[in-house]
């Protein structure tokens, strides 16, 4: 019994490193576009000549109603670098991005995503200028590991609150300095819900507390190719059972 088992083990650890050999190789990759731009969501872009697709990059990106009822709508969310001015106009609606902001100034040369709020009747608090919403991220496929970088995070709201559709309860982020940042990382990812920002905070009564996202790094979980880690598990397994009849001849000799 004691050699079946050490077989049983031997056999497990080579089709374990079967797999490892197997897999393809994979490594983190931002999925922030370098671009500047209106990120394609459900609500149509303001300016259809300065929308970003984000399929080719893995994922998609619902914009959600973040308070229910009455209060605020879907956010509007895109990509921006503030060492340049912007503006996007459309729907009636026309926002505006300085390269100074009244409260949220990411590095220069840096592309972020910022959301833009906007009240269910329409208008622009702060002049478009307050960075809050609620976004469903969508992958094509599964990704192993995601990391998330979150900017100027100063009041208790901000963080993933979904992961592959199952609610989480430690992925909120704590109070921290002005245009600070924070990091969450999470794995086995196919999709999740992140909040931006706090529209209710008491901290910033007049308006909320605004924050940027960028830093999205994810690794596709790597799959064997096909027919590989077969192979290498029973050509192992036959080489083992080739050296035990080796050592029986000579026993036997």
């Amino acid at each position: 019994m004691p050699k079946f088992n050490f077989l049983a083990t031997m056999i497990g650890t080579v089709l374990g490193l079967g797999v490892v050999v197997g897999m393809p190789n994979a490594h983190a990759a931002s999925l922030i576009p370098e671009q500047e731009g209106e990120i394609k969501t459900n609500l149509s872009c303001l300016d259809p000549t300065k929308c970003i697709d984000t399929i080719s990059l893995g994922y998609t990106v619902t914009s959600l109603d973040f308070d229910g009822a009455g209060g605020y709508g879907a956010s509007r969310l895109f990509v921006d670098d503030r060492a340049t001015s912007n503006t996007y106009q459309g729907s009636g609606l026309k926002v505006s991005f300085g390269t100074k902001d009244a409260g949220t100034n990411t590095g220069v040369n840096e592309y972020w995503l910022r959301p833009v709020a906007i009240t269910e009747s329409g208008k622009l608090p702060e002049n478009g200028q307050l960075e809050i919403g609620r976004f469903l991220f969508e992958f094509t496929e599964e990704m192993s590991e995601i990391t998330l970088d979150f900017f100027d995070v100063e009041d208790i709201g901000t963080g993933v609150l979904l992961i592959n559709d199952k609610p989480v309860d430690n992925l909120l982020l704590s109070a921290g300095s002005n245009n600070g940042i924070q990091t969450l990382t999470f794995y086995n990812v196919k999709s999740f819900e992140v909040q931006l920002g706090n529209a209710y905070s008491s901290k910033f009564p007049k308006y909320g507390d605004g924050v940027n996202l960028s830093g999205i790094k994810g690794t596709p979980k790597a799959v064997p190719e096909a027919g590989t880690t077969l192979g290498l598990g029973a050509l192992a397994v036959a080489g083992m059972f080739g050296l035990r009849k080796c050592k029986k001849a000579v026993l036997a000799g």
